[in-house]
Formats: structure tokens, sequence, C-alpha cells
């Protein structure tokens, strides 16, 4: 029964719940230190950094099994270490990825969406666009090194970085709200449209289209297709161009190119807010969840 589920979890993404970790905002810049965890059974975060040449590159890792599901804990957890780390003044670059064998993120968790409270849901809803906007409007350069499946919640996250590496092979990076009943918010649409295209962003997000890791490529949803043995010196790679420009005038053109998408989000902000909680709650986005959590055997 569980390899069942964990598959097809994979391929339309979310699961589980756990508790939450947190990062300390001073730790040492020296190899491989690990942040503290508030966690009682796991860290759903695990934080290192290594040294770069002379700079400091931080790794970021989702460790929450099967398959990185976003729920309340894990958003915390990792917008908390990403604003650490930048807060920290001690690193140059972060690098996001995965503990989870052959997945990045399968996305949402769907028991944060349905069967809950207004007051839940809007919650994990506000917890969430914190996420993106601690890592869209990062100063620091931001890689994501997806090592598997990549969907949904996952797709926002690897999206928003500076520069995407997937891992070859039978896996799929993409949105699947539309086949579920769910709605991708607007500026992560918007996010889209700069990375693919109109015309690609329109297909691929009403038709709930996932790509191989080559096609995701081709449209422009990740930067570089390797094999998974070397995704790291890949990473590393990336990084370099980012690295040996002045940071200052990097992260301000950076913010200057981003500036208009993440101010429209401050100013429409408690409007998506109200609108993907209406439209989550509705009677038939419920029903439509259920149905699917049933067919994937998610209680």
């Amino acid at each position: 029964r569980v390899p069942r589920m964990s598959s097809s979890l994979l391929m339309l993404g979310h699961l589980t719940t756990l508790c939450r970790a947190c990062t300390g905002k001073h730790a040492p810049r020296c190899l491989n230190w690990s942040l503290r965890s508030l966690s009682t059974s796991r860290q759903l975060v695990e934080v290192s950094t290594e040294g770069v040449g002379k700079f400091s590159v931080a790794s970021v890792s989702l460790n929450h099994p099967p398959v990185n599901s976003f729920n309340t804990p894990l958003t915390i957890a990792v917008t908390d270490a990403l604003r650490d780390l930048e807060d920290s003044g001690k690193v140059d670059a972060i690098v996001i990825k995965s503990s989870v064998p052959n997945v990045f993120s399968a996305g949402l968790d769907l028991k944060e969406l349905h069967g809950v409270s207004e007051k839940r849901l809007k919650e994990f809803w506000n917890h969430f666009q914190d996420l993106w906007l601690q890592l869209y409007s990062s100063k620091l350069t931001t890689v994501a090194a997806i090592s598997g499946h990549c969907l949904a919640a996952g797709t926002i996250l690897s999206s928003s970085c500076d520069y995407r590496v997937a891992v070859e092979g039978r896996y799929s990076l993409g949105v699947t709200a539309a086949k579920i009943g769910v709605i991708a918010p607007p500026w992560f649409l918007k996010m889209l449209t700069y990375l693919m295209g109109q015309r690609n962003t329109e297909m691929f997000l009403q038709q709930g289209r996932v790509f191989s890791p080559e096609d995701a490529r081709a449209v422009g949803l990740v930067d570089e297709v390797c094999h998974v043995e070397q995704l790291s010196q890949k990473c590393t790679e990336a990084l370099q161009p980012f690295l040996d420009v002045s940071h200052e005038a990097r992260a301000e053109m950076k913010l200057s190119l981003r500036s208009e998408l993440i101010e429209k989000f401050l100013q429409n902000r408690d409007r998506d807010f109200e609108h993907f909680v209406s439209f989550i709650l509705s009677k038939s986005v419920q029903t439509k969840l259920a149905e699917y959590m049933k067919l994937m055997r998610i209680k």
C-alpha cells in the first residue's frame, strides 16, 4: 500500500503533517554547520554551508518524507531558514534541494486545504505567501537543485530561484492544479510568464500539464538538465557567474527586475488571500478535493 500511495502522490502531489524547525540567526561562517531545530523528531529543513572559493554557499534541504509536501510547519521552517541565512550576512548564495530521494517537492499538502476551518486555511496561505515573498525578493543568489519530481508548490519554489538545475530521468515537473480543481495564485502565473512566455504558460496551466526534465528545459521552466551524480557540481558551476560580479550591483538589478511583480503582489495581497480562501472553501472545490484524496487514499 505505502509504495502505491507514494508513487501516486509523486505524480500529483501532497501529504502528511509534522513539526516545526527553526534556525539560528548568527551561525558561524565555516564548513558544514547545521542550524538548530526545534523539531522533537526530525528536522524539516536541514541547513549547512560550504566554501566555494572565497564565497560561502548555504544548502537548504527539504526533509519531509515521503514527498516534501508543504504543510504549515514545513512552510514556516523553509521561510525561517531563508530569512535567517539572509539576515546573518554570512552567506553569499543559497542552494535549495531535497533530502528525500527522487523528489524535490510534490506540492501542497491537501490536508491543509480540505475539510479545514477558514481560520486554519487563512493561516496556511498567509505562511505560504510569506515563503514565496522571502525567496523571490532575496538579495542572495538562489539555485534550485531539482533531484526528482517537482510539482505544484515545488514548481513555485524552484521558479522563484535565480537558476534551476534538474536531473534527467523519468520525473515530472509542472503544475497540476487544474486537474484537481485548485487555482494557482496570480503572482505565480506572472512569474511563470516571465520564464516561459505567455503562450507556453497559458497552455501549461490551463491543461495542468507536466513536463519531463528535458521538455521543462525546452520551455524555460528549468535552465539545465544533468545526470544525478553531477547535480551538486552543476549547481556550483551555475552559481559562479553570479558570485564573480559585484554583489551589491547584482542584487540591485535583480530586485529592480522583480520589483514590479513584488509591488503588485503587496498591493493585491489581501485580495489574493481572500479570493484563494473563498475559492478553496467553495462546495465544488471541496468536493473535488475529497474525490481526489479518496482516489489517492489520503486520510
